[in-house]
């Protein structure tokens, strides 16, 4: 469970993790707007009809479906690090949301990439262990980058 295998997942299996996967991103992208309102101004949101204390729980939910079925093939410890990271580079680049969350899916995409081919690199190199290395870093990186704008 922590370190996860790709090769463990049955067709079938992948086959669920991909309809979970596109499920959950068409709710979150459908529903993007009032969870966007809701996170910055819960009070507004209430004025405005936006079922407040639902769309916490229920974002919450749909984080919990879509980490217990990659957890399966990605490990615990690697998408943790592929949440954290990226998302915490990119807050400290931007406070805009749709930048941040374009910015922290580009960063964690090149740290995959990036891992990937580092670990084709160096064949005694874990895969999990360069991904995570390069989201660490890619984050140290926007920390200074933050901290040298500032």
């Amino acid at each position: 469970t922590l370190f996860g295998s790709i090769y463990a997942l049955s067709p079938g299996g992948a086959q669920l993790a991909a309809v979970i996967a596109a499920a959950v991103t068409a709710l979150v992208l459908a529903g993007s707007r009032p969870l966007l309102l809701t996170t910055l101004e819960p009070a507004l949101a209430a004025l405005r009809g936006v079922p407040v204390r639902l769309i916490g729980p229920g974002f919450l939910a749909a984080l919990a479906a879509v980490t217990a079925e990659s957890t399966q093939a990605v490990g615990a410890l690697l998408l943790l690090g592929l949440i954290a990271a990226p998302a915490g580079g990119a807050h400290a680049l931007t406070a805009r949301p749709f930048a941040g969350l374009a910015l922290a899916g580009g960063l964690a995409v090149a740290a995959m990439w990036g891992g990937l081919a580092l670990a084709y690199a160096v064949p005694a190199l874990p895969p999990s262990t360069a991904i995570i290395a390069i989201a660490a870093g890619a984050y140290g990186v926007c920390g200074l980058a933050a901290r040298r704008r500032r």
